[in-house]
């Protein structure tokens, strides 16, 4: 558990300061292709980089945890668009 902790502090660590180093000329600009602008900031580089260094650290640490966690969102989300769909053709529009 111990040597788990260390390796994930390890891979954030580095992670993050990748990130940081490179916000200017990559990360940044695939937010900005990626998210509204609802979403952005004037300085998101502190708070999508620790974001995006936490999961990349947790997905090193324990890939299958991650990938069964994205597995039931996904799941669910189709679930819930599924529902949606369904309960949009039940209603009737004047």
């Amino acid at each position: 558990m111990m040597l788990l902790s260390v390796i994930w502090l390890i891979a954030f660590a580095v992670i993050l300061a990748l990130l940081i180093k490179n916000w200017d000329s990559s990360v940044n600009a695939a937010l900005d292709r990626l998210l509204p602008a609802v979403l952005r900031s004037d300085d998101d580089r502190w708070v999508w980089c620790p974001a995006i260094a936490v999961l990349v650290a947790t997905t090193i640490v324990s890939p299958i945890d991650m990938l069964m966690t994205l597995l039931v969102i996904g799941l669910l989300l189709l679930i819930g668009i599924k529902l949606g769909c369904w309960v949009m053709g039940k209603v009737k529009f004047h």
